[in-house]
């Protein structure tokens, strides 16, 4: 058979057995047993009867057992050309898995089964998913309806790809959309079935450890999140050295004297000036090293970096001095409003023309 359905499953109970009897008949079958121990033995026994089972005794979480099943997929069903990922609780009907099956065949890349959250559904499943749903949108740029979903199918093409994202509990399958919508592997949905039975009783997901960990993966893998980070650090910095300057050092006064370079300068543009060539630079190699993680040389990504970003300077300091002359309110109040974009503008420099990344 060209397609495959692999169940993770930690402590299941009967329904794991009669999904695999169903889904034997069109599709192989994999289980991994996620360390459940022993008294589980009868589950799995019977299961496999449907499905090839493998265990181990230690449980890894769901996303250590998706990765050890990736692994072994290659070895034991050479012919499989799609994979599909389904759940042990009976969240995903036999009917569901054919939608997604169908979906990945004609349009390849990640197809998901996205939960419409319509009828009885828990109420932290349905706020949970919501809240998340958005928090990947503004991280990633990607719109999907059901961001939690186990429901996934893939090409075989992606295997070893995603057997080395990081992730052993929950969090592995919001890395593994993460990395989709960064390396621009198309992702589909199809409308799937929502199902809790006994309020959901029976899931293994923490609420707050599992979130927490979901919300650092989508940190730590959006560009724009950790670029919001990086430019208040270096705005923090920017503010501090120029009203240092601006009220301690220069005492908010011009600078007195009637030479070309009191004509052309003044208090507020030596501040600015001062302030951008410390706090741009931190910015740089924080943006290098972290948020775009470049593998250009120091050379040419700074080059490149103040030969866009200077520019922006300068139409600031033009935009600023006038109107910061006369009162600190305004200083403090105009110099925060052109700072933020500024930094924006500068973000989608960086990221479109300085540290853009080859296509893999």
């Amino acid at each position: 058979m060209d397609t495959l359905v692999f169940i993770p499953a930690y402590k299941p109970d009967e329904r794991l057995t009669k999904l695999a009897e169903t889904l034997c008949r069109d599709y192989d079958v994999l289980v991994v047993d996620d360390g459940s121990g022993k008294e589980f033995d009868g589950v799995f026994e019977a299961t496999s009867e449907f499905a090839k089972v493998l265990r181990y005794e230690k449980n890894r979480g769901k996303g250590g057992a998706l990765k050890y099943g990736y692994s072994k997929i290659p070895e034991l069903f050479p012919d499989a050309e799609y994979i599909i990922t389904a759940d042990a609780d009976g969240q995903h009907t036999p009917d569901d898995i054919e939608k997604v099956a169908k979906k990945v065949r004609e349009v390849g890349g990640l197809v998901i089964g996205s939960r419409e959250f319509t009828g009885k559904v828990p109420a932290r499943s349905a706020f949970g998913n919501s809240v998340t749903r958005l928090v990947f949108r503004l991280a990633s740029g990607v719109k999907v309806r059901d961001t939690q979903t186990g429901l996934r199918a893939f090409g075989k093409q992606y295997l070893k790809e995603f057997s080395g994202l990081k992730g052993d509990r929950y969090e592995y399958e919001m890395t593994q959309l993460m990395y989709c919508a960064e390396k621009k592997i198309p992702i589909g949905e199809v409308g799937i079935e929502t199902i809790y039975e006994n309020d959901n009783e029976t899931s293994h997901f923490n609420p707050i450890k599992d979130s927490l960990k979901i919300y650092k993966i989508i940190y730590l893998n959006s560009y724009f999140m950790k670029a919001v980070t990086s430019s208040m650090f270096a705005f923090l910095i920017d503010f501090i050295i120029a009203h240092v300057f601006q009220f301690f050092v220069f005492k908010n006064d011009p600078i007195s004297g009637d030479g070309f370079f009191a004509k052309v300068f003044s208090s507020y543009s030596l501040s600015m000036t001062i302030a951008w060539l410390v706090s741009s630079f931190v910015n740089f190699v924080i943006n290098k090293k972290w948020v775009f993680r470049s593998n250009k040389s120091f050379a040419r990504a700074f080059f490149g970096f103040y030969a866009l970003a200077t520019p922006i300077f300068i139409i600031k300091a033009f935009v600023l001095t006038p109107i910061l002359k006369g009162n600190s309110f305004s200083f403090t109040l105009t110099y925060v409003i052109v700072n933020i974009v500024m930094y924006f503008l500068n973000y989608l420099i960086q990221k479109k023309f300085i540290f853009k990344k080859k296509e893999d």
